[in-house]
């Protein structure tokens, strides 16, 4: 995850461009919309003005008044914020602000004209007797600086509150991530554990088969832990390792297990989440082919239905007695598996058990489809390559 300091550090450096870019543009535009009413409120009454007098004059002021906003008026709000209970404290020190914003922006207005005045062919600046021109923009700068100081006032409050919502939201993504990790975490260890518990079964009376389960379940595990902690990943991977757990379950079974696989050829380059079949598998082994007193049969079908992706695993078994939404309680991994697919896709992908008609049961999981992308549909080369060699095998070898 990157780092969420210097994430918000930069995207604050952006927020201040934009800001400031949309503060000179604000104040040109006002200039150049006061130039056209006086030039035309001049035309209307007869009046000759040279249009570049009423352009410099009104430009100079909009200048200015950038130079002051950022130069006094945003500091003076961000040094004495005017809230709660400074808002009185510091009411005297905005009032010295407003003094020297008010003379500023006057002086600096008078400096721009008598420098562009002569430039311009138009002679001359005279801005008249200062003794009277500062008291006289001083009274229309009062209602122009409370009005910035609210402006300001209000960007910091909204930037506040946006700051706080993106800590939340990446606090959030930090804990729903670590969530994720857990639940994995949680499932591994009761997947190796059931398996061991096969190994085990057969240890005594066929050492030989015993020692290839371990050799298998050894490569299982090596596929698993030298690939990096990834919360979803290629179907064709998660195939892979549900061979591999299908091969481990046929040495208990024997010919009473059949695993047939259909996978529609438009899902293939899905992303699913890790370890998401087998759970589905297992629970159907375990409760359904093992509860059953013939060959049971388990079918994985996976579709691509719009923009979903749909697997549905079935057996032959006796199914569930009572309610099926029981058994997410019985065990760690169906409620593993429906509380990983909560994280990574909340209230947009489901896990639903369902008795079938005939006798069994049918899992059916929905989430969104996602496309696999390049990276990942390279992770793993040898899985594919061996899958897809397997693929006609599902069916003959195990159903």
């Amino acid at each position: 995850m990157p780092d969420s300091s210097a994430s918000i550090a930069g995207e604050d450096r952006r927020l201040r461009r934009r800001g400031f870019l949309l503060v000179c543009s604000i104040f040109l535009l006002d200039g150049l919309l006061r130039t056209s009413y006086l030039h035309f409120g001049a035309r209307a009454t007869g009046s000759v003005r040279p249009f570049a007098d009423t352009l410099v004059s009104e430009l100079s002021s909009s200048v200015a008044m950038v130079i002051v906003f950022f130069g006094v008026v945003v500091y003076a709000s961000r040094r004495w914020p005017l809230r709660g209970r400074h808002l009185v404290r510091h009411f005297p020190a905005h009032l010295g602000a407003l003094v020297v914003y008010s003379v500023a922006k006057t002086l600096l207005m008078w400096l721009m004209r008598a420098a562009a005045w002569p430039i311009l062919g138009l002679g001359i600046y005279d801005y008249g007797n200062l003794v009277y021109r500062f008291p006289m923009e001083f009274s229309s700068d009062v209602f122009g600086y409370a009005v910035l100081v609210a402006v300001v006032h209000a960007w910091d409050a909204w930037k506040a509150l946006r700051d706080r919502a993106l800590r939340e939201a990446r606090l959030e993504a930090s804990l729903s991530e670590a969530r994720l990790q857990a639940l994995q975490g949680q499932l591994q260890p009761h997947f190796l554990f059931n398996t061991l518990n096969v190994i085990s079964s057969v240890m005594y009376a066929d050492p030989e088969q015993a020692d290839r389960l371990v050799s298998r379940l050894s490569d299982l595990l090596r596929s698993s832990l030298s690939a990096p902690q990834r919360p979803e990943i290629a179907l064709e991977e998660e195939l892979h390792v549900l061979d591999e757990y299908v091969e481990i379950m046929r040495a208990r079974f024997g010919d009473r297990l059949a695993v047939r696989m259909h996978v529609d050829p438009r899902a293939r380059e899905a992303r699913v989440p890790a370890f998401l079949l087998q759970p589905l598998v297992e629970n159907s082994i375990q409760h359904g082919v093992a509860r059953h007193a013939g060959a049971g049969v388990v079918d994985v079908q996976i579709d691509r239905d719009g923009s979903h992706l749909v697997v549905r695993v079935t057996d032959n078994g006796p199914g569930i007695a009572g309610d099926p939404e029981a058994a997410f309680g019985r065990g760690v991994g169906l409620a593993n598996t429906r509380e990983r697919l909560r994280h990574l896709h909340g209230s947009a992908a489901s896990l639903e058990l369902a008795n079938r008609a005939p006798g069994g049961l049918c899992a059916t999981v929905r989430l969104p489809y996602r496309r696999v992308a390049t990276a990942d549909s390279r992770a793993r080369p040898a899985a594919t390559g061996q899958r897809a060699a397997t693929a006609g095998a599902a069916t003959s070898t195990h159903g």
